[in-house]
C-alpha cells in the first residue's frame, strides 16, 4: 500500500515539476549568459602578436579584402585609432595568427551557425540590438543571422533565392528601391524571399504602396526590435498613425481597437499589408463589425455595412457620441 501511495506521490511531483522543468531547459537554449561565442573565445585569447594586418590576410584573401574596401562598412574599420581587436579584416574575422596556425580558428559568418555569427556582428552593433535581447527575437529564432539580410562584401554574397524558385515581386513590384543599410537586395525582395505570402498581398487592389516604391517593408515594420520598444504601450497603433494621424484621436469616446484594447489593435479591421476591400478592410458588410458584436447580428440589420447606413460613421472615435452615431 505504501510502495503505491509512494509511486503515485513521484508521479504527481513529476506532472508539476515536469513543465517547469522543460520551460528551464528551452530558456537555457536561448540564452545562457555563460555560454561564450566563438568570437568572445577568440578575442579573449589573443594578444598584439596575433594580429598580423589586413596585408597578410590579402595574401590568401585578395579579392575578399580588395572587395571590402568598396564596402561602407570599411570606413569604419580603417580608422588608425581603433583597437586592434576593431580593426581591418581582424576586426571582424578574428586575429589572423590564430587562422594561420589552424584554418578552422576564423569567423566564417556564412559557415557559421547564425546565432554564433550574430554574436560576432554584435561586438560592434550592439547599439542596434542588444546579444540578450537579439535571442529572443523573430529572426533569431528563425536561424536568421545578421549576414542573412546584410552584405559586408559588395558583389561577393550569394545572390538572394527566393522559396519555391520564383520571384513573389514579379508581376506587381515596378519600382526598386535600394537601401544603404548595406542589405544583399532591396528591401521588398530581401523580405520577400523568407515571407513570400506578406509580399503576395501587395498584389491586391488596395494595398499600401510598398509596390509603387513609395514604402519600404522597414516603414512600418523594426529588423532590430528593442526591450524598450517591445514594452512600449501602444504598439501597431502607433505605428499606423505615424502615417494615419488623422486616426490617432485623442477622442472623448475611442473605439477599442483604437483605443489599444484587443490584440490586433488596427489590423481587428485591417490587412496591413493589403486586400480587394476599399482602406484593406477584412470585409465591406455588417460581417467586419460582427466579428466583435455578436449580439447585434440578430436583432440589428443595417444597411450594406454598419458604417455606410449613416449611423455609426464616427468608427475611430467620436467626441460626442459613445456609439460613433453621427453627428
Amino acid at each position: 500500500m505504501d510502495s503505491k501511495m509512494g509511486l503515485a506521490r513521484l508521479r504527481a511531483l513529476l506532472l508539476i515539476l515536469g513543465p517547469v522543468v522543460f520551460a528551464i531547459g528551452i530558456a537555457h537554449n536561448l540564452y545562457n549568459p555563460l555560454e561564450k561565442s566563438l568570437a568572445e573565445r577568440l578575442f579573449s585569447k589573443a594578444s598584439s602578436k596575433d594580429y598580423v594586418g589586413d596585408e597578410k590576410c590579402g595574401k590568401c584573401h585578395y579579392s575578399m579584402e580588395k572587395n571590402f574596401h568598396n564596402s561602407p562598412h570599411s570606413t569604419f574599420m580603417t580608422d588608425v585609432h581603433l583597437p586592434l581587436a576593431k580593426k581591418g579584416c581582424e576586426g571582424c574575422h578574428g586575429p589572423g595568427q590564430f587562422h594561420i596556425d589552424d584554418e578552422k580558428q576564423v569567423i566564417g559568418f556564412r559557415k557559421m551557425a547564425a546565432k554564433e555569427a550574430s554574436a560576432a556582428c554584435m561586438r560592434c552593433h550592439e547599439g542596434s540590438v542588444s546579444p540578450a535581447h537579439w535571442k529572443f527575437t523573430e529572426h533569431a529564432q528563425a536561424d536568421v543571422s545578421c549576414v542573412g539580410c546584410h552584405q559586408i562584401h559588395p558583389e561577393s554574397d550569394p545572390q538572394i533565392k527566393m522559396r519555391k524558385g520564383a520571384d513573389p515581386r514579379s508581376a506587381a513590384f515596378k519600382a526598386k528601391v535600394e537601401s544603404n543599410a548595406m542589405l544583399r537586395a532591396d528591401e521588398a525582395t530581401l523580405c520577400g524571399s523568407c515571407h513570400p505570402a506578406a509580399i503576395m498581398e501587395f498584389r491586391n487592389s488596395a494595398h499600401h504602396p510598398v509596390p509603387e516604391g513609395n514604402m519600404v517593408c522597414s516603414d512600418c515594420h523594426n529588423p532590430h526590435p528593442t526591450v524598450a520598444e517591445k514594452s512600449k504601450q501602444g504598439g501597431l497603433k502607433d505605428t499606423c498613425v505615424t502615417c494615419h494621424t488623422e486616426r490617432a484621436g485623442p477622442f472623448v469616446f475611442e473605439h477599442d481597437p483604437v483605443a489599444g484594447i484587443g490584440s490586433d489593435g488596427c489590423k481587428e479591421c485591417h490587412r496591413p499589408h493589403g486586400a480587394n476591400n476599399p482602406s484593406m478592410l477584412k470585409a465591406t458588410t455588417r460581417g467586419l463589425c460582427a466579428q466583435c458584436h455578436t449580439d447585434k447580428l440578430v436583432t440589428h440589420f443595417p444597411a450594406k455595412s454598419c458604417w455606410t447606413a449613416g449611423c455609426h460613421v464616427a468608427v475611430h472615435g467620436s467626441n460626442s457620441s459613445p456609439k460613433f452615431l453621427a453627428p
